[in-house]
């Protein structure tokens, strides 16, 4: 498994909840995981498994809501793919904050605001 890229995504209408999405290489096909709900799809590139993984999203979580299976919709997937997914996450904001370092020296950091 070579991990590629740590995505986070949402779904339409329930927007303040967020997608962590994992993409690996193994063997010849991209896979993308969806870690909040242990759900995963691949194709040849990273469009068509996350267009895949898409799809199998929408299957599991119309099967739930159709169940009535509220409190196991959030399934997290296993711990190592999660720890993979932050390594990943923080070299992404090391790199852009190394990008935007020159700018923060230049102009100072006057506010701070949190979500």
């Amino acid at each position: 498994m070579k991990p590629l890229k740590a995505l986070k995504g949402t779904i339409k209408n329930l927007d303040n909840f967020q997608l962590h999405i994992l993409l690996t290489q193994e063997d010849e096909v991209i896979v993308a995981r969806c870690l909040d709900f242990s759900v995963s799809s691949h194709g040849l590139d990273d469009k068509e498994a996350l267009d895949s993984l898409t799809d199998s999203i929408k299957d599991y979580l119309n099967y739930a809501f159709d169940a009535k299976a509220f409190d196991n919709i959030i399934d997290p997937d296993e711990e190592i793919f999660w720890e993979v997914y932050r390594k990943l996450e923080l070299q992404n904001e090391m790199m852009t904050f190394y990008k935007m370092a020159d700018s923060f020296i230049k102009e100072n950091i006057r506010e701070i605001a949190y979500a």
